[in-house]
C-alpha cells in the first residue's frame, strides 16, 4: 500500500447499472488501503454523493465529490440509451470548494435537462463561466485538450492515464503521453474503478449485459476484458504501471494525491435558506407568527389557561431561536390555499406535537389534551429542518404542489427524487434474461419468489417446483448474481410527496432533472439526503382515505341536503368504540387489517386514546419490543400492570407499563439518564434504522452513566435500553397516531352512521386499502346496504347515492375507460333512454373510444347489466346491438325495422358470473354461494357455524375465495390468509412448514380449502392450518376475483 494516493475516478452503482458497489463498499475498501482521500465520479449524476459523503467521514476519509459528464462531441445523437452508452466524449471533474460543487450542480443541470431521460450531453461551449473551482482529467487522446486548457486554465486540466491491460491500453495512453507533452499537460493516474473488489466483476458484467438489454453471450463486445477494475492501492498501481517510465508513475501519483489534497469540499458548506415569506408592513416573520397564535388560541381554548399559554410561549421561543418562522408560516399558507379551495388536508407525524402547528390549521389534534411532547418535533439544538407531513386528498394534491411552483417559482422548487433499487423478483427477471434462461422459466421463478424479503435459492426453486438437490452450476449463478443485485439502484422516479423549496436557486444546491411528468422538475438527492443536508422539504402527501372521507360527505349532502361537521364530532360516541370492539372494521382507517381486527376485541377501545393506542401498537416497533401481548393482557386485567422503574410510571402510564410511543423514548432517556432534550433525539436517532456499532456502544454507556447517577441501578438501566433498542427503529410517534386515530374514528362514525356513503367513497377511489372492492360490497351487503346494480339512465360515472341505497357507477364496468365515461356523462344530460337502440343512436360508434362508444365497450355495459331494467334479456340485447348497431347509427328514417330474436335468457349464476367477469363483483350473491353444495359434501363449514358453534381446539375444515395474503416481516416467515363466504370471513394461519409444501397452491388458487385447529379466543378467531387443497372447479368458472397480497 502506498501512503498518499488517491483515487480519483470511482464509479459506485448509482453510476446506474455501470458500477458494482456501493459507496460505503468503495469507501471501506479506500480505508483497508489507507488511502487519505477518494472520489466517486458518477456518471452526470450526484445521486449517491450524499451518502458517500457520509460513509467517508465516518470512515476518517476526505471525500472528494466528481461527475463524469457526457460532453457532446458534435457527432449524431444516439437513438436510444445503447446508442448513448459509447456516444460522445467523457470528462471527469472534480470540485475544488463550494464554489466548483455549485459549477457541477449547474453543468449537470444543463447536461440534463434538454435531453430525454438517462441521456443527458451537455455541449461543450457551455462549459464555459462554470468552469472555476474545477479540476478536469481527460482521458479521451482527441483534439480537445487545448479547448479544456483555456476553459479550466492549465493548472487544473490533468491527462488521465488508466491502464487494465487491455489490448489498447498502451497505444491509447502513448497517445496521451504525446499529447501532454505537446501541450505541457501534467499527468494524473488512476484506475477508473467499478467495483470494489476483483470479485464483483461477473456482477459488473451482468449490469452492462442489463444496460444494452442484451443477454451476457450476446454483449462480449461491451464487457472489460478483465476484473483489473477494482479499487486500487498506490502500490498495486505502480506495478500495473511498471511499462511506463518511472518519471511517468511518479508524476501521475503524486499529482493524485496533489489534488486529493486540493479537493476540500463539504456539504456542511451548503446553505440552506428558507425561499422568504412576504408578511404585512412592519411584520417580522416572527411577530407575524406570534399574532396568528395568538389570535388562534384565543379561538381554539376557552378558555385560555395557563398550560395552554406557558405552552405556547415555549413554543414561539424555540421557534424563534431556531430560526423557524418562515417554515411555520409557509405550511400555514399551504393549508390556507387548501381550504379556500375545499381540499381536504391535515399534518400528521411529529408536526402534530406542536400547538403552534394546531393554531395554524397545520394538524387537527390538540396537543396539550393528547399530552403530545413538542421536543420530539423540534428543539433548540435540533441540526436538521423538522419534518411537517400533510396529508392531501390525493384526487387534489396536484392542486397544491401546482401552487408552491406558482408561488415560489420553479427555479426554487423541485420534486425530491425517489431512487427505484432491485427487489427480489425484479432482480431475478433481469439476472435470469441477461442468463439467457427461457422466458417462460423466469417468469416461474420471479412468481415464485416472495415479493418482500429475500428467500434462499432453494426455497425459491422448491417453491417453482424444481428439484433442489444441488443446483446446477447456471441456477447456482443465477441465484448468487441476483442476491448481489439486490438494493443496487435500477433508475429514479418522483418521491411521493416531498417538494425542495429554497431560497437560492435549486441548482445551485443540487443537480436537477426532467421528471417523467410533463412540467416537472425532480432533484437528485432522495429524501434522506435532503433531511441529512437539513434542506428544506416541503411533505404533500396523497392520502386516499381523506378522498373518500370528503367525497362521502359530498354524497350525504347531495342524498340528505345536510353535510356533517366532522370537527365537531365529541370523539365519544359509544357505538363507534362498540364498532371496533367488534372488530367491524373493513372499511375503516387503519384499523381494518387482519393483525389489527384479531388485536381490537382484545384491547377493547373505549376511548380516543384508547384509539391512538391501536393505530400504534400493530407496528414492527412494538411487536419487536415485546409491547402488544404485555399491553393486551393488562388491559383485559390478565396480568398487573407493571414498571421495571418507578420514575417510568408517569411516562408510561397511558400506555400501561410498556414503549409504545417514540415520545417515550426521549422521555424516558430524560427522565431516567439525565439527557437534555437535543441529547435524547440524538439516542432516538442513533438507534434508529442506520445504526453504527460504535455510536450504539458510546451512547449506551452514556445512557447507564446517567441511569447511575440517578440511583437506578446498571441492571435495570440495562434493561430499560434493550427495551428501547428493540423498539425504537420501528416505532410510531404518538402524534402521528393521533392525527391518524382521528380520521380513523371519522370513518368509523361514518361507517355506522353513513353507511352507504362511505362504500360508495371507498369504491371510487380504489385501489386503497387492504380490500378489493367485492370485499367491501360484501361488507356492505352485510351492513344492510343495498347494492344497486349500474343503470344506463341512473347510474352517475361514480358510485352514488340514490335513497339510501348504493348505485354503482360506470366505472366499475371493465373496459369502459375516461373517454367513453366523458361520453356517457354527454349522452345522459339529454334526458333518460327508452331503449338500447335509443341510446346508441346518441352516441357514435368509433373503433377507439375518442369521440365515442367502441362496440366491445357498448357489449360490456350490456352484459353487465346497464340496461337490464330496458332489456331484461342480456344475450338477446347482445345479439340485437351486434345485428343492428350500424343501422341504429342511421337516420331513424334509413333504418330498417329490428329482427327479434328469441335466446335463452342467464341463469341467475350466469349473471352472477358474468358480473365478476364485468364488474369485478356481485351486487347480488357471493360467488361460494354457488360452492356451498359441493362444500357441504366436503363438510367445510360456513364462516358463520365456525363463530357460532364451533369450539376452541375443534378440528375443522374450512373454504373459501381468497381475499388476502400477508407475509410481515415480523411474522417470523408465518403466512396469513383471509378466506371469504357468502357468510363473512375466516382468518387462518400457516406455519413456515406448511406454507412450504403448500405453497404453489396457496399462492396461485383463488378458492381454497383447508383443514386445520380452530384457536378461539377473547373474541378472536383463527384457523392454524396443516393441509391446504384447491377447491373443486365448477363448470364453465373461470372469473375469480383477485386477492390482495401484503407484506
Amino acid at each position: 500500500m502506498t501512503s498518499g494516493y488517491v483515487e480519483l475516478h470511482c464509479h459506485s452503482n448509482y453510476s446506474f447499472l455501470e458500477g458494482a458497489s456501493h459507496p460505503d463498499e468503495l469507501v471501506a475498501r479506500a480505508r483497508d488501503l489507507e488511502m487519505p482521500a477518494l472520489a466517486i465520479t458518477d456518471r452526470n449524476g450526484f445521486y449517491g454523493a450524499v451518502k458517500f459523503f457520509g460513509a467517508a467521514q465516518r470512515a476518517g476519509i476526505q471525500p472528494i465529490v466528481g461527475t463524469e459528464l457526457t460532453i457532446d462531441d458534435g457527432s449524431k445523437p444516439p437513438k436510444d440509451r445503447v446508442d448513448y452508452d459509447r456516444w460522445g466524449d467523457r470528462l471527469l471533474l472534480l470540485a475544488e470548494d463550494k464554489l466548483g460543487y455549485m459549477n457541477l450542480c449547474r453543468l449537470i443541470s444543463m447536461a440534463q435537462m434538454p435531453n430525454a431521460k438517462g441521456m443527458a450531453r451537455l455541449a461543450a461551449d457551455k462549459l464555459a463561466g462554470l468552469s472555476n473551482h474545477l479540476i478536469a482529467l481527460v482521458a479521451d487522446p482527441k483534439e480537445q485538450l487545448p479547448f479544456y486548457q483555456e476553459v479550466f486554465g492549465r493548472d487544473r486540466v490533468f491527462i488521465e492515464l488508466h491502464d487494465h491491460f487491455a489490448p489498447d491500453d498502451r497505444s491509447r495512453n502513448e497517445a496521451l503521453l504525446d499529447l501532454a507533452a505537446q501541450h505541457d499537460a501534467p499527468l494524473v493516474i488512476t484506475n477508473k474503478v467499478f467495483y470494489a473488489t476483483p470479485d464483483r466483476r461477473k456482477l459488473h458484467d451482468v449490469l452492462t449485459a442489463i444496460r444494452h438489454r442484451t443477454t451476457l453471450d450476446e454483449a462480449q463486445r461491451y464487457l472489460h476484458p478483465n476484473a483489473e477494475h477494482y479499487l486500487k492501492s498506490g502500490a498495486e498501481l505502480r506495478q500495473v504501471f511498471r511499462r511506463y517510465p518511472r518519471q511517468v508513475v511518479d508524476e501521475g501519483m503524486a499529482h493524485a494525491a496533489e489534488i486529493g489534497q486540493r479537493c476540500r469540499f463539504s456539504f456542511d458548506l451548503v446553505s440552506a435558506r428558507f425561499p422568504g415569506f412576504p408578511v404585512p408592513a412592519g411584520e417580522t416573520p416572527y411577530s407575524f407568527l406570534y399574532r396568528l397564535c395568538h389570535d388562534a388560541v384565543r379561538e381554539k381554548y376557552r378558555p385560555v389557561t395557563s398550560e395552554v399559554a406557558a405552552r405556547l410561549q415555549k413554543e414561539l421561543d424555540v421557534i424563534n431561536k431556531t430560526g423557524f418562522s418562515e417554515f411555520f408560516l409557509i405550511n400555514w399558507d399551504l393549508m390556507r390555499f387548501a381550504r379556500s379551495r375545499g381540499i381536504p388536508g391535515q399534518g400528521r407525524g411529529s408536526a402534530a406535537d406542536s400547538i403552534v402547528a394546531y393554531l395554524l390549521g397545520i394538524t387537527r389534534v390538540d396537543p396539550i389534551e393528547h399530552n403530545l411532547l413538542f421536543e420530539r418535533f423540534l428543539h433548540e439544538e435540533m441540526t436538521t429542518t423538522p419534518d411537517i407531513d400533510i396529508d392531501f386528498s390525493t384526487a387534489h394534491r396536484e392542486q397544491v404542489i401546482q401552487y408552491i411552483y406558482d408561488k415560489y417559482g420553479p427555479e426554487r422548487t423541485g420534486m425530491v427524487c425517489n431512487v427505484v433499487t432491485y427487489r427480489q423478483r425484479s432482480a431475478i427477471r433481469e439476472v435470469g434474461k441477461v442468463l439467457g434462461f427461457k422466458e417462460e422459466t423466469i417468469d416461474h421463478l420471479a412468481k415464485s419468489a416472495s415479493a418482500w424479503h429475500p428467500e434462499s435459492p432453494e426455497t425459491i426453486a422448491q417453491a417453482a417446483g424444481y428439484s433442489t438437490t444441488n443446483l446446477a452450476k447456471p441456477w447456482q449463478q443465477l441465484f448468487d448474481l441476483a442476491t448481489q443485485i439486490l438494493d443496487f439502484p435500477r433508475h429514479l422516479s418522483i418521491h411521493v410527496g416531498g417538494m425542495l423549496v429554497t431560497g437560492e436557486p435549486l441548482i445551485d444546491i443540487v443537480p436537477v432533472e426532467r421528471a417523467t411528468m410533463p412540467g416537472r422538475m425532480v432533484v437528485q438527492f432522495n429524501k434522506d439526503d435532503v433531511e441529512e443536508l437539513g434542506l428544506i422539504k416541503m411533505d404533500m402527501l396523497g392520502l386516499r382515505m381523506l378522498s373518500v372521507v370528503a367525497e362521502a360527505l359530498d354524497l350525504i349532502e347531495a342524498d340528505t341536503g345536510v353535510r356533517p361537521d366532522l370537527d365537531a364530532l365529541d370523539l365519544k360516541d359509544q357505538e363507534v368504540y362498540d364498532l371496533c370492539t367488534q372488530a367491524d372494521t373493513i372499511g375503516v382507517f387503519q384499523i381494518e387489517s387482519r393483525a389489527q381486527m384479531q388485536t381490537l376485541p382484545r384491547s377493547r377501545p373505549e376511548t380516543f386514546n384508547d384509539l391512538v393506542v391501536e393505530v400504534a401498537i400493530i407496528r414492527p416497533g412494538p411487536i419487536q419490543g415485546d409491547a402488544v401481548h404485555p399491553y393486551l393482557r393488562r388491559k383485559q386485567g390478565k396480568e398487573p400492570v407493571m414498571y421495571i422503574h418507578p420514575r417510568l410510571k408517569p411516562i408510561l402510564e397511558e400506555t400501561l407499563g410498556v414503549v409504545l410511543y417514540q415520545e417515550q423514548i426521549l422521555k424516558i432517556s430524560m427522565e431516567c439518564a439525565g439527557f437534555s432534550s437535543a441529547e435524547a433525539d440524538r439516542f432516538r436517532r442513533a438507534m434508529g434504522s442506520h445504526r453504527s456499532h460504535d455510536l450504539m456502544a458510546a451512547i449506551r454507556e452514556r445512557f447507564l452513566t446517567g441511569c447511575a447517577q440517578n440511583e437506578i441501578p446498571r441492571p435495570v438501566a440495562e434493561e430499560i435500553f434493550t427495551k428501547l433498542a428493540a423498539f425504537a427503529e420501528f416505532g410510531f410517534t404518538k402524534s402521528h397516531a393521533a392525527a391518524f386515530a382521528r380520521t380513523c374514528y371519522e370513518t368509523a362514525w361514518l361507517k355506522l352512521h353513513h353507511a352507504p356513503a362511505l362504500y360508495a367513497g371507498l369504491l371510487n377511489n380504489q385501489p386503497m386499502g387492504f380490500y378489493h372492492p367485492h370485499v367491501l360490497v360484501e361488507d356492505a351487503k352485510h351492513h344492510g346496504v343495498k347494492i344497486l346494480p349500474v343503470d344506463i339512465n341512473k347510474s352517475y360515472v361514480r358510485c352514488t347515492v340514490e335513497g339510501g341505497a348504493l348505485r354503482l357507477g360506470f366505472n366499475y364496468v371493465h373496459g369502459v375507460g375516461d373517454k367513453a365515461l366523458e361520453v356517457l356523462e354527454e349522452a345522459q344530460l339529454k334526458g333518460p333512454v327508452a331503449s338500447l337502440e335509443e341510446f346508441c343512436r346518441r352516441i357514435q360508434l368509433t373503433t377507439q373510444s375518442r369521440n365515442g362508444l367502441t362496440r366491445a365497450q357498448v357489449q360490456n355495459l350490456v352484459l353487465a347489466g346497464a340496461f337490464d331494467a330496458l332489456e331484461p334479456n342480456r344475450r338477446e340485447a347482445v345479439w340485437r346491438f351486434n345485428e343492428h348497431a350500424d343501422d341504429w347509427q342511421r337516420s331513424p328514417m334509413l333504418a330498417e325495422p329490428s329482427e327479434s330474436v328469441s335466446l335463452a335468457a342467464m341463469t341467475h349464476r350466469e349473471r352472477v358470473a358474468t358480473d365478476y367477469r364485468l364488474l369485478s363483483l356481485s351486487t347480488t350473491d357471493h360467488l361460494i354461494h354457488f360452492y356451498r353444495p359441493q362444500f357441504n359434501q366436503l363438510r367445510v363449514i360456513d364462516s358463520k357455524t365456525i363463530r357460532s358453534s364451533v369450539r376452541d381446539g375443534a378440528k375443522v375444515r374450512v373454504g373459501g375465495l381468497v381475499i388476502t395474503r400477508q407475509s410481515p416481516s415480523t411474522g417470523k416467515e408465518f403466512k396469513f390468509f383471509t378466506l371469504a363466504d357468502e357468510f363473512g370471513h375466516v382468518d387462518v394461519i400457516l406455519r413456515p412448514p406448511i406454507y412450504q409444501r403448500y405453497r404453489q397452491v396457496a399462492n396461485l388458487e383463488p378458492i381454497l380449502i383447508m383443514d386445520g385447529r380452530l384457536q378461539k379466543q377473547d373474541g378472536v378467531l383463527s384457523v392454524l392450518v396443516d393441509h391446504v387443497e384447491a377447491a373443486p372447479s365448477l363448470p364453465d368458472e373461470d372469473v375469480f376475483p383477485t386477492s390482495r397480497n401484503y407484506r
